[in-house]
This record gives C-alpha cells, sequence and structure tokens, in this order.
C-alpha cells in the first residue's frame, strides 16, 4: 500500500476526507460481524485516507462538522483518533448538574477558587483528571513536576 508522507498535500476535499473515514468506521465489524459504534484510527491510517494531518483549528471544525454530518463524532487522543457513532449517545446516561449543586452553590456565593481546587482534588484523588498535561495537576505543572515513568514488570 503507498502511504501519504507527513507533509503531503490533502489528496481530497475536507468533505471527501469525512467521507472516507466514515466508510472506514462503517465497514469496520466487532466479532460478531456487528457495526462497531466506537472506534480508533492511528494518525498514519487517517493520513493514508486524506492525505491530510489534523491539526489546523479550521480543518478540525470543517471535518468534525462534515462528519458529523454522517454520524460520527471525533476525539483526538494522544496516539490515535477516537470515534463514536453519534446515534449510540442517545443510549447513554443523561447527567444532570445536581451532581455538582453544592460547588455551583459556592461558585454562586464568589468562591469559584475554592470549588475548583476541591473538584481538582477531589479528580487527583480518584485518578481521573487526565484533562492537563501529561496527567499532571496545574500545581504539579508549576512546581516544575514530570510525570513518573510506568516501571514495568
Amino acid at each position: 500500500m503507498d502511504t501519504v508522507s507527513q507533509t503531503a498535500t490533502p489528496i481530497v476535499s475536507l468533505n471527501d476526507a469525512a467521507t472516507l473515514v466514515a466508510l472506514t468506521l462503517k465497514r469496520t465489524t466487532n466479532k460478531a460481524g456487528q457495526p462497531r459504534t466506537r472506534a480508533r484510527m492511528s494518525y498514519k491510517t487517517f493520513r493514508r485516507l486524506t492525505g491530510r494531518r489534523v491539526g489546523r483549528a479550521a480543518f478540525v471544525r470543517g471535518f468534525t462538522e462534515e462528519l458529523l454530518k454522517l454520524g460520527w463524532l471525533m476525539v483526538r487522543m494522544p496516539s490515535a483518533y477516537g470515534f463514536v457513532r453519534a446515534a449510540s449517545l442517545d443510549k447513554w446516561h443523561l447527567i444532570k448538574s445536581n451532581m455538582v449543586a453544592e460547588e455551583l452553590k459556592v461558585i454562586k456565593e464568589g468562591s469559584a477558587a475554592k470549588a475548583l481546587e476541591s473538584a481538582r482534588q477531589e479528580l487527583a484523588a480518584s485518578g481521573e483528571d487526565n484533562s492537563s498535561a501529561g496527567g499532571l495537576s496545574k500545581a504539579a505543572r508549576i512546581n516544575g513536576e514530570k510525570k513518573k515513568p510506568v516501571a514495568s514488570i
């Protein structure tokens, strides 16, 4: 199979790129032969399909809009792109703001920093605060801490 260099000129339009990616996702099935509702695609495969690298904000906006018209959502991950069939979200649990009612009350009272610091501490304690660089908290980044490598057994 021919590969596309990282600096290749796009070989298809933005709309056509979304079409090729959506078709690839549609043809991807699980072991039972049923269509997948979520999948990952490597950066290399994305470039092979479209001749493009996702990067510029304008391209990302346009591409995700076109992909959504075809029924898919895209998320950029550290090692690949993640795709979710938009229709599958209807089956997901609906979350309501009452889950953070106490934080919203504290923010309304004018203590947003206090509420958000408490939220960051709770997330860090549960290992779910991966939104910051490399999974480190803002305080850890400010203090110059580095993510420690995982020891292999």
